[in-house]
């Protein structure tokens, strides 16, 4: 059986191969990879000598510092709109109501104007046949040294961002 006696050289050649054919295909992987980094580092060099990369990165550098003194002037900018907007007022509450238990067709409301502290005020107007009365009364951080009726509070809690009064 000299079939036999060579199996072994069988085996070994067969491995032997394997191998082969296996690096075969991944160093055609390896190239195929590096040809197309090649070709990328090829397109970026096209053209440019030492020089000319030279000056493409400082001009990158000044575009650079010219987009970080934008972010500064735009970050003071925001700073002052901040400020000016902690001095307008930000909350509106409207609450329209009949002052003549249903005679009039709810023509009366009650307005509330704050700012981010919750000071403000309330105004309050009511159509009274041929005119309209107007009350004013002043809001200090959501709190008044006048009392005020049940439709200044609605409208007051509806610019506070409240449903209801909250029991103290």
């Amino acid at each position: 059986m000299v079939f036999f006696e060579y199996i072994e050289l069988l085996i070994f050649s067969i491995l032997l191969i394997a191998i082969t054919v296996t690096s075969l295909f991944f160093s055609s992987i390896a190239y195929k990879k590096y040809d197309e980094l090649k070709k990328k580092y090829d397109l970026f060099m096209t053209g440019r000598d030492a020089e000319s990369l030279e000056q493409f990165f400082l001009d990158l550098q000044a575009d650079i510092d010219h987009l970080l003194e934008d972010n500064r002037k735009n970050k003071e900018t925001i700073k002052k709109i901040n400020k000016i907007s902690m001095l307008s007022y930000q909350k509106l509450g409207i609450h329209k109501y009949d002052a003549f238990d249903e005679k009039t067709g709810k023509k009366s409301f009650a307005i509330a104007m704050l700012d981010y502290t919750n000071t403000g005020f309330v105004a309050t107007c009511q159509s009274i046949g041929m005119g309209t009365i107007i009350f004013i009364k002043e809001v200090d951080a959501g709190a008044t040294t006048v009392k005020l009726g049940p439709e200044e509070e609605k409208a007051l809690y509806i610019a506070m961002g409240q449903k209801e009064k909250e029991d103290k």
